[in-house]
């Protein structure tokens, strides 16, 4: 908690927003939300000023809804966005001393999406929903934006599953930004230029940002491979991104 708490001092202090106070930054809470099919229970962040603002759902890598998601939940809020998580069933909760086989559950596609209805539809939302995925949760987003055309975009830290899994994205229908680290076999450099010359030979444009010096992981603080500078660095892309949908 305390790594958490220093993470997200540093963000505002020195990356984003101006802030100097960690009160400033909105509190996460959870509540349950009635879908069609079943109810979910979601956790979520929202900006301190009250306003209409596009939506953020954001899809956990492999060791589940922890702490490190709370804390991206309540950066998103500090730049005006309404940020939600969900559990996945394709990343229930693990320590973060080991790794986990990565397993991707179709049944999170129509979830994610199915949620993603309920909170265009509430009011405070401005008719905007985009996806922030990591690891397994970026290939969650990635068959969400292949399927589902309301999406207006997707932020992706390294998909598993290499070239292959990389290939639906040419599908998507928003724009999306790609993020990929150097030190990453299941989502490398080699993997995304091959990619990106299956998008250009198609005419899709393809977003991408790579982090010198970074492993997969590098965005968890609570993980062994977090990596502050290339963090701060994906935040600003992050930022940059959303506000241009």
């Amino acid at each position: 908690m305390a790594r958490i708490k220093r993470y997200l001092l540093s963000l505002l202090i020195f990356g984003l927003t101006g802030a100097a106070c960690v009160g400033q930054v909105p509190s996460v809470r959870a509540r349950w939300i009635r879908l069609a099919s079943d109810s979910v229970r979601v956790e979520y962040a929202l900006p301190k000023v009250s306003a209409v603002r596009p939506v953020v759902i954001v899809l956990s890598d492999r060791y589940g809804l922890q702490d490190n998601v709370r804390a991206t939940l309540r950066v998103l809020a500090t730049l005006g966005f309404r940020a939600y998580a969900l559990p996945l069933h394709s990343a229930p909760e693990q320590p973060f001393n080991v790794l986990p086989e990565a397993a991707i559950d179709s049944s999170d596609v129509p979830l994610v999406t199915a949620l993603a209805v309920e909170l265009i539809n509430e009011r405070g939302c401005d008719g905007r929903v985009m996806l922030l995925g990591f690891d397994v949760g970026a290939n969650i987003a990635m068959e969400v934006i292949a399927r589902f055309p309301f999406y207006k975009g997707a932020v992706l830290f390294y998909p598993t599953g290499g070239a292959a899994a990389l290939r639906r994205l040419l599908d998507a229908q928003c724009r999306f930004l790609l993020n990929t680290a150097q030190f990453d076999p299941d989502c490398s450099l080699s993997d995304v230029n091959a990619m990106r010359e299956l998008c250009m030979e198609r005419g899709k444009r393809m977003h991408v940002f790579y982090y010198k010096e970074a492993r997969r992981f590098f965005f968890n603080p609570q993980h062994p491979d977090h990596h502050k500078v290339n963090t701060n660095t994906a935040w600003n892309q992050i930022n940059k991104f959303f506000r241009n949908q």
